[in-house]
């Protein structure tokens, strides 16, 4: 089943390059902008096609996709027939709609995902779990997991813990974070019978930190809204996940993250489920997805990715539609052209600090897969 996940996860990322180049390419068309050429991949040729003054076409290498559209190459000469078809011909306003199209098609189809799975499937409510365990982790840092060693498995429901009846998942938690290293009795239900086990709580988590630590994580009860509900919270759970971008692309490009990547790549420090992945890792965690069968997780993810990448393609920086937007801004304040060539050394350090990183993160995502997330 993982590789259907895999499989699942690579087709949602060729559609969503597809439908990001289709947004600038029907915006362009909208304003009556000529486009050149319209391909998804890199690379050589593989296949294209002649309409009218456009190519369509596949390359191949599926890492992307590109929209020519005439006047955006500073290097290009235009033909005197074009010149009215320019991009820079157009209006401020509708050149502005053209470079943002793109980003908006991924906050489109995150919606709709997010309204489907809301409306259809689904979703945990993680504000109310429940004290039935829904995993449990097999080993805490080379040993059997404390829940492993008492027999805990999925299904089974917490009662509780050193004779503290348990109330709720939080209150289970607490009472074990506060007891590392002690032998502890844990009573939970199996299959409908009462069971009890005194376990050594772990002193720490897989991830090293130091609180009392069992290996389970917990069941939640599955929420549903209407068509209108869902939609709704589909925007709410974009802003938030938009913010949460921002949020990591900073934390990302922190001495402290890079400082650690480096640390990690060096062996000097353990990978962990927080760490930044690229398409390689995020791919490992979606056929881990489907392999325990949550599909709704699965294409959660998905959903979280496209809010991601459109977010990242709006940061002002060339040669990304964000870049291009806040020199649309300048020349606006301004009252002036910019002349693009200009920002080719700026478009050249922000391709070689995004690709080193990615390289960096694709290397890990090889050697030192993402570890699965602690139960």
């Amino acid at each position: 089943m993982s590789a259907v996940g895999v499989i699942i996860f690579i087709g949602a990322i060729l559609a969503s390059i597809g439908l990001h180049e289709f947004g600038h390419f029907i915006a362009a068309k909208r304003f009556r902008i000529k486009v050149e050429q319209f391909f998804i991949g890199f690379g050589p040729r593989v296949w294209s096609v002649r309409r009218g003054e456009t190519e369509y076409g596949i390359k191949a290498l599926p890492l992307g996709g590109y929209v020519r559209i005439a006047g955006m190459n500073p290097f290009e000469e235009i033909a005197p027939e074009d010149r009215d078809r320019v991009f820079k011909a157009r209006k401020p306003w509708q050149r502005a709609i053209v470079l943002g199209a793109g980003s908006f098609t991924h906050f489109v189809l995150a919606a709709a995902i997010i309204t489907v799975i809301l409306s259809m499937i689904g979703v945990p409510d993680f504000d109310r779990p429940t004290t039935t365990v829904e995993s449990v982790t097999a080993t805490v840092n080379g040993d059997r997991s404390p829940a492993a060693q008492a027999g805990i498995v999925r299904g089974d429901t917490i009662v509780s813990v050193a004779g503290a009846r348990v109330r709720s998942w939080q209150h289970a938690v607490d009472l074990i974070k506060a007891r590392p290293g002690e032998i502890t009795e844990i009573v939970f239900l199996h299959e409908g019978q009462t069971r009890r086990a005194e376990v050594r709580i772990a002193d720490h988590k897989p991830d090293g930190t130091k609180v009392g630590f069992l290996g389970v994580g917990p069941r939640f009860d599955v929420l549903k809204r209407s068509v209108f509900g869902a939609a709704g919270e589909s925007f709410v759970q974009i802003g938030r996940g938009a913010w949460a971008s921002l949020l990591a692309i900073k934390d990302l490009f922190s001495p402290h993250s890079l400082g650690r990547l480096f640390k990690v790549v060096t062996g000097t420090e353990q990978r962990l489920p927080t760490d930044p992945a690229t398409v390689v890792g995020i791919g490992q965690q979606a056929g881990g997805l489907a392999r325990t069968g949550d599909f709704a997780g699965l294409f959660y993810l998905i959903a979280g990715f496209n809010v991601f990448i459109g977010v990242a393609n709006l940061l002002p920086l060339p040669p990304l539609d964000g870049g291009h937007l806040a020199v649309l801004a300048y020349e606006k304040i301004r009252g002036r052209d910019v002349d693009m060539r200009r920002l080719l050394p700026v478009t050249a350090a922000v391709i070689s600090i995004f690709g080193s990183l990615f390289l960096l993160l694709l290397y890990l995502d090889i050697v030192k897969p993402l570890p699965g997330i602690p139960g």
